[in-house]
């Protein structure tokens, strides 16, 4: 037994023309809790034979005991459509199943006085309509099923609520699993369509997905024309639709591996995911991991990370945000020093040898030191190196080698900065994070990370301003215009080169490659 499975919405019938509507309207008008419904909507302006719309429960309300309009009034465009497959294909479905929508339970009286309520778009009303246009084209069984939810603020554009509607009503179902099933999702809410062709997959074995597909023809016309989709090709569109989402959605990698197992897509597409996933760890596989600590290198990662700081924070990711943020100023001093000391040109002699000190500064995992080499030498050698490297040694104590790993620490960094450029504009975040005496109770990255706090908006504006006194109320803006803008003034001004492509563009372009 041939099962065929359509959704039903809003714009499913329409009106041919306006000329019964007025009259037939002003019959049951008063009896609406609503009564702006008087003047239906032409689907085209400009083209008035194109039809007219108006809300599904008032269409069927007024027509639903006006039998001898339907000819005249009615146009289902949509069934049309699917009905010309069936006689193309000589395919006659022994039972029509339709899915209607009522959410009367969810309104309430004082929602539904309004015509922009999406009650007054519910297809419950349309049956008598539909009966008649199904009967008149088949000679099938029809069977009208109703999404009713009940849990108020989540109707049929709730993508859990209306999941759990479809799997209950598709449960009571009895159908041949020989006989294949023909599934039109098209019509209704988004939410609707997705959990019919969800569920169709996993309940039906033969299922087949009947769509309906506009084109214009030799005249430019507008027309539309169904096919069926064998589910194994629907199945593929579906995964790459998920991994689509995924992708703009800043999960690159659970894209990745979705798509492991479809086969023909573009290796250039495939290429350019790992590249994305490749950013998102801030890892440049194309680059000896020996150049990680040069400057170029180095630069390009704490820009790639101030674009992929900024997706994190407008997804309220804001742990693996500040985390990202804090290593970038961190990675941002050492690269501003280093950029700078590389330019001093004076020398002193090690071991018996003149050397520039600028190369006696090293930059390894474990941060920024003199160099190795320098062990043996005197406290007062290498004092005398860091000063020609203008760092501020007078603000520090000096007594054992131990101490010369200040030269790693953050306040001690910005302290070295700032003596070799005292004009560098320097941002409220950076000079709070690097001062010694700062309240750590206030560090958001160590109550995240050693505390397992939550942390609320508020909070991570106040953290982005370095705790001043502000005006900000969101995080981008407090993130975009305190933090990551005076960031990027200040690796200009230092002219540290990198380049700029934007990160949302850039995974859009990637998820419309995946064909």
């Amino acid at each position: 037994m041939t099962i065929w499975i359509v959704t039903t919405g809003n714009s499913d019938v329409i009106l041919k023309n306006d000329k019964s509507w007025g009259s037939l309207y002003d019959e049951i008008r008063y009896d609406l809790e609503c009564t702006e419904f008087a003047s239906p909507l032409p689907l085209d302006p400009k083209d008035k034979s194109a039809g007219y719309t108006i809300p599904a429960r008032v269409l069927g309300l007024v027509y639903e005991k006006q039998p001898d309009y339907y000819k005249s009034d009615l146009k289902f465009p949509l069934l049309d459509t699917y009905y010309q497959y069936f006689e193309d294909n000589n395919i006659k479905p022994e039972r029509i199943i339709i899915l209607l929508t009522d959410q009367t339970k969810i309104f309430k009286q004082d929602q539904i006085i309004y015509e922009k309520c999406p009650y007054w778009q519910d297809t419950c009303t349309l049956k008598p309509l539909l009966e008649w246009y199904l009967k008149d084209k088949f000679k099938s069984q029809l069977e009208f099923l109703e999404l009713r939810p009940l849990n108020a603020n989540k109707g049929i554009d709730n993508w859990n609520e209306t999941l759990s509607l479809v799997e209950e009503a598709f449960c009571k179902l009895d159908y041949n699993s020989l006989k294949p099933v023909y599934v039109s999702h098209q019509a209704g809410t988004p939410a609707i369509s997705s959990a019919v062709q969800f569920v169709s997959l996993g309940r039906f074995q033969k299922v087949k997905f009947l769509v309906s597909n506009e084109y214009f023809d030799e005249n430019y016309d507008k027309k539309s024309k169904s096919e069926a989709i064998e589910s194994s090709n629907y199945w593929r569109g579906m995964q790459i639709q998920k991994a689509q989402q995924l992708i703009t959605s800043g999960f690159p990698g659970a894209a990745l591996k979705i798509l492991e197992n479809i086969t023909g897509i573009e290796k250039t597409a495939i290429t350019e995911l790992e590249n994305i996933v490749d950013f998102f760890n801030l890892h440049s596989p194309l680059t000896d991991s020996s150049q990680d600590f040069a400057i170029p290198q180095a630069t390009q990662r704490i820009v790639d990370a101030l674009d992929l700081i900024g997706f994190l924070f407008n997804q309220r990711n804001y742990l693996q945000g500040i985390t990202l943020l804090a290593a970038a100023q961190e990675t941002f001093l050492k690269v501003a020093i280093l950029s700078q000391v590389a330019m001093i040109n004076e020398t002193v002699i090690v071991n018996g040898s003149s050397q520039k000190v600028s190369d006696l500064l090293e930059w390894i995992p474990r941060g920024l030191f003199l160099k190795q080499s320098l062990t043996h030498q005197s406290i007062d050698d290498k004092k005398v190196i860091l000063q020609k490297l203008k760092f501020p040694v007078e603000r520090f104590r000096f007594n054992t080698d131990k101490d010369f790993d200040v030269t790693n620490k953050n306040f001690a960094l910005i302290a070295w900065l700032n003596n070799i450029d005292k004009t560098f504009v320097k941002w409220s975040l950076l000079l709070w994070y690097c001062d010694s005496h700062r309240n750590t109770e206030d560090d958001l990255r160590n109550q995240l990370i050693h505390n397992l706090r939550g942390v609320e908006d508020r909070e991570v504006i106040d953290y982005l301003l370095g705790y001043k006194n502000h005006q900000a109320n969101d995080v981008m803006s407090a993130y975009v215009n305190y933090v990551k803008q005076p960031f990027l003034n200040a690796i200009n001004y230092f002219n540290l080169g990198y380049k700029r492509e934007k990160l949302n563009k850039k995974l859009q372009e990637i998820a419309e490659s995946l064909i």
